[in-house]
């Protein structure tokens, strides 16, 4: 990759080196030059994509498990005889006790460091998952699956702080992105394991247990991870936070260069910290006015995410496939299509979210009319007779719901709570907006069974719908773009 313009970089030292740097100095030529150089200095990629990807491996174990026990329910129900309501505690156990994580993510990353929580979630995960591997009741499966909910409440609130804190202001969107994106990389991969494996003795065993690697992964390559700037700053390690700093300016740029970007985002933290005070309280987040907003805005958009019926799809397509007529096999390749093309639209959403004219809002608006238009079209298949063409419209359906949250509510959903809030908020915002979404997603998994019973397949589905259209009506009218801004400046 090239460097700029040598007459550029030299001209641009020659101005460094001749201005009065010390923050005591304003003005509008200062201020206009700062703005500039954060905008165009060169960035250290490798370095920065090492360590955001290091944490987004913190969501990618939600996403696993999300995509493993949707292959794994149907032997798991034949083993232990379970009844649906059964059948939605397990699944839905998970979920519950990530809320658990969510909550304690904020302290212990407040109190012990970005690190040091992702570490303790990869940890929990892979005992979770090697304790549910070797289960041999029902009881003992709830039991793990629970304890493997705390790792997952407590990576998904830490890798969208991370991302945002470490992030250089011009990516921030894509990076903090990761976390949805990391989330729909897990999906896959655990929908192709879960295929490669059904059928092999024990199957069920081996797909629960392979939770393991993935996290014992995110163990390793968290042990060489940089601790948050933002957090080292916060507890006094300012040293250590001006060396992350510039170890993200590329080694192209002139030693002045690296120097003035280091303590340009410094600043920024700083201010965005209010000049390094304590972290708000639980009631200071709740009743500080200039945090009322976003409060409100942030948490109703994550309740909107889960609410609109994603993860009775996630957790029950195979469930509900194999209901409708169609083999197991097909329900669980159709799966990994699904998946896949949740990635890929997650992943087209990370390349244009950083660019002008389309930022945040265009494609919530797009994906979530995509979501309501996908979940009418199951609603209406559903009611339909099980033939042929029903049972295409049906795939069809959730293929386009899938890919529609994959382009909008899905990754747009952590860079909103990872942006909306101000410094001293921002880990217990994430961590209630988490709270929030995981809550959201066990009241839809721990009753869409239920609620098939009740209302049949197609009047489930025609309530998702109806919610998709109330949930994209409060995002048109009610959450912002902040591409390109401070944090928690709306």
């Amino acid at each position: 990759m090239t460097g700029r313009d040598p007459a550029h970089v030299s001209l641009m030292d020659d101005e460094i080196k001749n201005a009065d740097f010390d923050d005591e100095i304003g003005g509008e030529a200062a201020a206009d030059r700062d703005e500039h150089l954060l905008q165009t200095f060169k960035i250290r990629r490798s370095y920065l994509y090492r360590c955001v990807i290091t944490a987004a491996f913190g969501s990618l174990l939600l996403g696993y498990d999300l995509g493993i026990i949707s292959g794994a329910l149907i032997p798991i129900q034949k083993e232990f005889h379970l009844s649906h309501l059964q059948l939605q505690a397990l699944t839905s156990s998970i979920l519950f006790t990530s809320v658990v994580g969510s909550f304690i993510a904020g302290y212990v990353s407040d109190k012990f460091g970005r690190k040091t929580g992702l570490l303790a979630a990869s940890v929990i995960f892979c005992g979770g998952s090697v304790g549910m591997s070797l289960s041999y009741s029902f009881t003992a499966l709830i039991i793990w699956r629970c304890i493997t909910g705390i790792a997952v409440g407590v990576g998904l609130v830490i890798c969208p702080i991370f991302c945002a804190e470490l992030s250089p202001r011009r990516m921030r969107g894509a990076l903090t992105s990761y976390n949805e994106l990391f989330i729909n990389v897990g999906i896959p991969a655990a929908y192709f394991v879960g295929l490669y494996l059904r059928g092999e003795p024990n199957d069920w065993r081996w797909m629960l247990g392979s939770g393991a690697i993935p996290s014992f992964v995110l163990f390793c390559l968290t042990l060489i991870l940089p601790e948050s700037p933002s957090w080292m700053l916060k507890h006094g390690h300012a040293a250590r936070a001006k060396a992350t700093l510039m170890n993200l300016v590329s080694s192209e740029e002139s030693s002045e260069t690296r120097e003035r970007v280091a303590k340009l985002m410094e600043k920024e933290m700083k201010e965005d910290m209010q000049s390094q005070k304590a972290m708000a309280t639980w009631s200071e987040m709740v009743y500080s006015p200039s945090n009322r907003k976003p409060l409100i805005v942030g948490t109703l958009f994550a309740a909107g995410q889960q609410l609109i019926g994603t993860d009775a799809l996630v957790f029950y397509s195979v469930l509900a496939l194999t209901h409708w007529g169609i083999s197991e096999q097909k329900a669980l390749e159709v799966t990994l299509v699904m998946g896949m093309l949740k990635l890929g639209f997650t992943l087209l959403t990370t390349f244009v979210v950083d660019r002008e004219g389309i930022g945040r809002r265009i494609p919530l608006i797009i994906g979530g009319t995509g979501c309501a238009i996908g979940m009418l079209i199951v609603s209406i298949a559903a009611y339909q007779n099980p033939s042929t063409a029903s049972s295409a419209a049906l795939i069809a359906g959730i293929l386009v719901f899938m890919s529609s949250f994959g382009m909008g509510y899905g990754p747009m959903c952590w860079l909103i709570l990872a942006e909306i809030f101000k410094g001293p908020f921002r880990s217990k915002g994430l961590s209630l907006g988490s709270v929030v979404n995981r809550l959201c997603s066990f009241l839809i998994v721990a009753t869409y069974l239920s609620m098939v019973k009740a209302l049949s397949l197609g009047g489930t589905f025609l309530f998702y719908t109806l919610v998709c259209l109330i949930v994209l009506g409060f995002t048109v009218a009610y959450v912002p773009d902040l591409r390109g801004k401070k944090l928690g400046v709306a």
